[in-house]
């Protein structure tokens, strides 16, 4: 009967159209289509960048405060749900996703906090529900008109997805595991020049997994701490055209280990220059080129090196049409058993089509290739997406979408080959 419920939800809310996901789903968004501008050139305005201000939530003032309460609900089906290459398994599911926000706008100290909790309910399968939350805090004080430092605090509780190269797949549950973290940075602006320091703290603590059995499985391997400095320094040639070079250093501790396998402590670097630009009335973006370096303490690692890039360019096909591609290449830790970490390399492109002035369909795809440090394995991940959000007043928006995973390893140590679909609606309810 739960079952059932659902898929009768599903079937009526499909009727309505709606917006775009990571792990793509209709929940994500909580409302909002917008999203920021990471290029610093704006002459022109993507389509999920432009102003709509009849559609656009607004806040609740509460003296000097505004605040912004949203919720979203949302229900969808996934047919391979433990990422299986055979004998799949699907069940559909139920989401919901409160989110408050409180503001203190001022232009000397701005602060801000909100907090979101995730409720990921299954029809038939109890053991994939996850709890999931997150808390956030931040201050901006601009010193002057040339200085300015901003402070974020985070901290929350996640779960694992099941299609996750690190998830154990003899698992009976997916992972949980806690992310706290802080990030201080400070900026200084000097005529037409702009350096910035930035210092990032994270620690990640991950539970131990259960077989059907009963078996503990062990991810104490996995908690860590990450240390993180970063130096820009960024030189405006026109209004249309900066270069910067940049730099970080980093320290990864891991818990000390007695067993077989050590810890993976590891210190590394990047070092990279590149530009941001705009091209005209047609084109912006960035582009950064470098070097990346991660040394691991323990002799029985091999070190993880190699070419670092990252970019964005967006083009603006028409004054509807958005187009955005991405890249990024660089070294991510893993939970895969024997390997140090692996060299990642992303690469997205995503097109963005203003139908409507409150209806976007979206449709893009990303490759994401993982060549794995230690252990002969490496893994080309596709996700392909669609959706659509129909905005139906400030505070009201419908949502759609459709996705599209699959895995290919190979190697001596190779995962597991397999294809996922997922499709969910949802609605988002934001302000009073």
């Amino acid at each position: 009967m739960r079952r059932a419920a659902l898929l009768v939800l599903v079937g009526s809310c499909s009727l309505a159209p709606p917006a775009l996901a990571q792990q793509s789903d209709a929940t994500d968004g909580l409302g909002s289509v917008a999203s920021e501008n990471s290029f610093g050139r704006d002459r022109n305005v993507s389509v999920l960048e432009r102003r709509r201000p009849d559609y656009t939530p607004e806040p609740i003032h509460v003296g000097a405060l505004e605040l912004m309460p949203r919720l979203a609900i949302g229900a969808g089906y996934d047919d391979n749900l433990y990422a299986q290459p055979g004998d799949a398994i699907g069940d559909a599911y139920l989401r919901v996703r409160p989110r408050v926000s409180l503001v203190r706008p001022s232009p000397n100290l701005r602060l801000s906090l909100d907090g979101e909790l995730d409720l990921l309910r299954y029809a038939d399968r109890a053991s994939e529900n996850s709890t999931q939350y997150s808390l956030n805090a931040g201050a901006r004080y601009t010193i002057s008109k040339s200085d300015s430092v901003d402070i974020a605090l985070r901290t929350g509780r996640y779960s694992q997805e099941r299609v996750s190269p690190d998830s154990p797949t003899q698992a009976a549950r997916p992972v949980r595991f806690t992310v706290k973290g802080a990030t201080a940075s400070y900026a200084h602006v000097f005529n037409r020049l702009r350096l910035r320091g930035i210092v990032d703290v994270e620690n990640r603590d991950y539970r131990d997994g259960v077989t059907p059995g009963g078996e503990a499985i062990d991810q104490d391997f996995r908690d860590h701490t990450s240390y993180t400095g970063t130096a820009i320094g960024e030189y405006a040639l026109s209004p249309s055209m900066a270069l910067f070079v940049a730099g970080s250093v980093n320290r990864r501790d891991y818990r000390a280990r007695s067993g077989p396998v050590p810890a993976r402590d590891s210190r590394g670097f990047e070092l990279a220059g590149g530009a941001s630009f705009e091209l005209g009335r047609k084109a912006r973006g960035s582009l950064r080129l470098g070097y990346l370096h991660q040394d691991y303490r323990p002799a029985a690692f091999e070190d993880v090196s190699g070419f670092l890039v990252r970019g964005e360019l967006a083009y603006f096909l028409t004054s509807l049409v958005t187009i955005t591609g991405t890249v990024d290449r660089g070294i991510r830790e893993t939970g895969v058993n024997g390997a140090t970490g692996y060299l990642a390399t992303n690469m997205t492109l995503r097109a963005d089509y203003e139908l409507l002035r409150n209806l976007i369909i979206s449709a893009g795809g990303e490759l994401e290739q993982r060549d794995f440090g230690n252990i002969d394995r490496q893994d080309d991940r596709w996700i392909w997406r669609a959706s659509a959000a129909y905005l139906v007043s400030k505070r009201m928006a419908l949502r759609l979408d459709l996705q599209r995973r699959t895995q290919a390893s190979a190697g001596l140590m190779a995962g597991r080959d397999f294809g996922d679909n997922r499709v969910s609606v949802g609605v988002s309810f934001s302000g009073l």
